[in-house]
């Protein structure tokens, strides 16, 4: 550059520096490279439009400031140039280091000032890898011959996220009997790590509800969304809560029946048999066998097993299985009546 034009230039913005590229990210005027670097990640993710929705018009504002910014401080000869002559020395100075004759600005370093988003979300890109603080991928566009398209042509878009997914977490979620037939209320207690705005990580507890529905059964899933860990570029687990059914002293479950056994001693088998059941509303059922009893005989009782979980207004069956006991020794004087008084076939 010639002395006179620094002169030009020096008298003309030595009283007017413009704002402060320095304080916009928070750096002194000595900053090292590295640490107007880490400034400027720290500023770009606190004010990403994606992670602002609340406040986007604002948001947007400061990213392109930000940006403008460290694209300058970033490129030593851009730097010295701002440093000497302020934000306007850096449009009036032409790319061979002359000023233009007529005195009025012209843009020199491609791509300032920041106009629109575009340009901002390109060098988020280029320091991160990434188009927002999360995503993995950009998309450029391509021409109709398959080239990639001048930088005038360029327009940023994001793509949709293809962020690789962590894979799913499974939780047991233990259920009785009764709260399967009934429905319940489980809260369940998790921990897990968050991003914050400023690429750091911390604890998170929080709290979830579980609304078990009747009729549920084992191996009913209940999942959470994206709910496991959070780190850059990756999408989180999905917490999947999976019904385990504890056993039940009385009842066990085959789908939507409940099966109960009946030891029947082998005279009632041959005579007759009742016997009351309690059911899991804690009803009483009076249950009559008037027929001989086979072993491996089953009674079914409609409309008194479990509820269905499509509509747990109806129910599945009751199926009462008979275990008939016979004796382990019968004196010898018995078996003769017994030989005269059961049949032959």
């Amino acid at each position: 550059m010639g002395l006179e034009h620094a002169s030009i230039i020096s008298k003309k913005f030595q009283k007017s520096m413009g704002r402060s590229f320095y304080e916009v990210l928070g750096v002194p005027h000595t900053a090292a490279p590295d640490a107007i670097k880490r400034a400027y990640r720290k500023q770009a993710l606190r004010w990403h439009p994606d992670k602002n929705r609340d406040n986007r018009q604002e948001a947007e504002a400061r990213f392109k400031e930000i940006s403008e910014a460290y694209r300058i401080l970033s490129d030593p000869e851009k730097r010295a140039v701002y440093d000497r002559f302020g934000e306007e020395g850096i449009r009036m100075v032409g790319p061979d280091g002359s000023v233009a004759a007529s005195g009025q600005p012209r843009v020199v370093f491609s791509g300032m000032p920041f106009a629109n988003l575009d340009e901002a979300f390109k060098l988020f890109e280029q320091v991160f890898g990434s188009m927002d603080p999360f995503a993995s991928e950009f998309d450029m566009g391509m021409t109709d011959f398959g080239t990639f398209p001048s930088m005038n042509e360029t327009k940023w878009r994001p793509r949709p996220q293809k962020k690789r997914k962590d894979p799913d977490v499974f939780v047991d979620l233990e259920l009785t009997l009764e709260e399967l037939y009934f429905g319940a209320t489980k809260l369940r207690k998790v921990t897990r790590r968050v991003m914050m705005a400023d690429g750091s990580s911390e604890s998170k507890v929080e709290m979830l509800e579980i609304i078990v529905k009747q009729g549920w059964s084992e191996g009913t899933q209940i999942r959470f969304k994206e709910l496991g860990d959070e780190a850059p570029n990756i999408t989180p687990s999905d917490l999947v809560f999976v019904v385990k059914e504890l056993p039940h002293p009385n009842f066990l479950r085959e789908g939507d029946n409940l099966v109960v056994t009946c030891n029947v001693p082998l005279r009632n088998a041959l005579c007759g048999y009742q016997t009351e059941l309690k059911t899991l509303d804690n009803r009483t059922l009076h249950i009559v066998v008037s027929e001989v009893i086979i072993p491996g005989n089953v009674k079914t009782i409609h409309g008194e097993g479990m509820p269905l979980s499509a509509d747990p207004r109806q129910r599945g069956l009751l199926l009462i299985k008979f275990n008939v006991q016979f004796p382990s020794h019968i004196p010898e004087v018995n078996k003769a009546a017994l030989m005269e008084l059961l049949p032959p076939n």
